[in-house]
């Protein structure tokens, strides 16, 4: 599909809701990065975002513990093993949202080394 612009034909860019996205905040823009760019802004203690979670209750979810993440790393007194923790790109994107009632995750879950007695 194409755009008629009034010099040039530009074609439509339309994001697919099955690829993931990587963002960096700087103030009130959100920039497009790469993923290395997005690993080394978590490193940096940089506010970003991505997209590519599986539903929009996930993504509001990530939105505010990356809130609270930055809230965190603006603290000076942070312990320096916290705020490792919190500038591992592993831990910042990996969202997990959990139902109660979800019978399939609890029994998964009940098999891993740390409940067994």
């Amino acid at each position: 599909m194409l755009i008629r612009s009034s010099l040039t034909l530009l074609p439509k860019i339309i994001m697919s809701k099955s690829l993931a996205f990587w963002f960096v905040r700087d103030g009130a823009k959100i920039i497009q990065c790469s993923k290395e760019d997005f690993d080394k802004a978590i490193t940096e203690g940089k506010s970003v975002k991505y997209h590519g979670y599986a539903d929009k209750k996930a993504e509001k979810i990530a939105e505010r513990l990356e809130e609270s993440r930055m809230a965190l790393l603006a603290k000076p007194d942070l312990p320096t093993k916290f705020r490792a923790v919190l500038t591992c790109p592993k831990n910042v994107v990996e969202v997990q949202v959990i139902r109660v009632d979800d019978e399939q995750f609890w029994e998964k879950e009940s098999r891993r080394p740390k409940y067994q007695i």
